[in-house]
């Protein structure tokens, strides 16, 4: 009876430890993705470029957070969300773009949406790294707001 007991002890006790270290692998990885900024910084890309006609000609220069881009490659969105203006009217959206070779990419997109639209999901882009270290997505379809 006690061997019984002390067993199912060591069970759930082993069964909480694997359950803690699964927790604690999720944890170091959410961390390192949030740390992962792999492109210039916001700070870096506005500078760059007038926040205010992002988007003209359907090519929006972008902030790369997560992944690698080595070549100009063809992209779906998988979404785009945070969309809330700032004072200027400036959104900075932050999207995932599934690429051809099927990585996904983090990128955040200062843009006025008066003048330019956010991404749809669904839609179909290119991802191009620019000679300036400048990451730029260009939407297959018309990027002005209707």
């Amino acid at each position: 009876m006690m061997n019984k007991k002390i067993m199912g002890f060591i069970a759930i006790l082993g069964f909480v430890l694997i359950l803690a270290s699964c927790q604690n692998k999720t944890s170091q990885q959410e961390n390192t993705e949030v740390k992962n900024d792999v492109g210039l910084s916001e700070k870096q890309v506005e500078a760059k470029i007038n926040v205010q006609q992002n988007g003209k000609n359907n090519l929006y220069a972008v902030n790369l957070t997560f992944g690698k881009l080595n070549k100009k490659t063809a992209g779906k969105v998988l979404t785009d969300m945070d969309c809330a203006a700032d004072k200027k009217g400036v959104s900075r959206c932050k999207s995932k773009i599934k690429l051809a070779n099927g990585n996904v990419i983090k990128v955040i997109s200062p843009h006025n949406m008066e003048y330019y639209r956010c991404y749809n999901t669904g839609e179909k882009v290119n991802v191009i790294p620019g000679k300036d270290g400048q990451t730029y997505i260009q939407v297959k379809t018309s990027s002005k707001a209707s």
